[in-house]
């Protein structure tokens, strides 16, 4: 804890949440309100290049309410840099991350205080159900959290999301960052800082439909595993070592037999199950050199995280 202020900032990034905007802003003040540590707040709304009305609700919201500020994109960054914008432009001693679709409830923020003010640098909302979601997405949740957490070493909980809250010395830790592949989750957690949990039930959302559907998920979380990882590069040294030590054991097997007058399983059929198996080998992994390939040509083009199209009531 630092700063005699006492400020809480709130970062909410958005892409088109006309319809959540006005009654999540309502919920947040509400609980806002009733802070005990925290004397003052802010709430930074990031919005992420919406094409609906967001921006305009935005805006007449702002009008009446100084402590609502907006920092707005020329165009769609995605949700991480959205994110990335509202922590680096937060002035709080401390940051609570927030979605706009009313998934996560506001009245944890009270719970993340009480832990703040138990020297916790990082406060997480951790989730024990999860309402209106489908079974398929509940199964590959699961098991994103012990793979990534296997092959990037990085103690990032189960069952979370973006909702937490980050104190300032984890906040000046994250601004230090500099990488142009963004995964908050893991940049939060990769610092190693003392953490807490909250556990909460995951509502279902407000209104309109989520961003994310099965195949961005699965991009994001090859994405995310690559970023943060190399393990998937040894795995393919040891496992091409094994394929070739397996292959001269059956080629010795081959001309042992042969010796003996044993009869050799021959055909076409086994020969292309063989070169079929073999290439398909290849082709993944020339596409995970690819995906660590196209990483350091993003990031070696140094293009900004986002672009900031204007900023109110800073």
């Amino acid at each position: 804890m630092s700063g005699n202020l006492n400020l809480l900032s709130i970062v909410s990034p958005l892409f088109n949440e006309a319809e959540n905007i006005d009654q999540h802003y309502q919920e947040l003040t509400q609980i806002l309100s009733k802070l005990i540590y925290f004397k003052n707040y802010e709430i930074i709304f990031v919005n992420d290049g919406s094409t609906d009305n967001s921006l305009k609700i935005l805006k007449n919201i702002a009008k009446k309410d100084i402590r609502l500020k907006i920092v707005s994109f020329i165009k769609n960054f995605g949700h991480e840099a959205a994110t990335t914008a509202g922590i680096n432009n937060a002035s709080g001693d401390a940051v609570i991350i927030i979605d706009a679709d009313r998934q996560d409830p506001p009245e944890l923020i009270l719970e993340f205080e009480k832990e703040y003010i138990n020297n916790f640098d990082i406060v997480y909302g951790q989730r024990s159900k999860r309402l209106k979601e489908s079974w398929f997405k509940k199964i590959t949740s699961k098991l994103f959290y012990p793979i990534f957490k296997i092959l990037t070493k990085i103690d990032m909980p189960k069952d979370t999301g973006d909702f937490c809250l980050l104190s300032k010395r984890a906040i000046n830790i994250f601004n230090q960052l500099p990488e142009k592949s963004r995964f908050v989750r893991g940049l939060i957690y990769w610092s190693g800082l003392p953490k807490k949990s909250v556990l909460f039930v995951r509502r279902q959302r407000g209104a309109g439909k989520t961003k994310y559907n099965y195949k961005k998920l699965t991009i994001f979380a090859l994405e995310n595993i690559i970023s943060f990882s190399i393990v998937p590069i040894y795995f393919m040294i040891f496992f091409s070592i094994f394929s070739i030590f397996a292959c001269f054991l059956g080629i010795i097997t081959a001309i042992v037999l042969k010796i003996m007058g044993f009869v050799i399983l021959t055909g076409w059929t086994s020969l292309i199950i063989a070169i079929l198996f073999l290439f398909s080998i290849t082709f993944l992994f020339l596409g995970i050199i690819g995906l660590y390939v196209g990483k350091i040509f993003e990031e070696t083009k140094q293009r900004p995280t986002y672009l900031i199209d204007e900023k109110i009531n800073f």
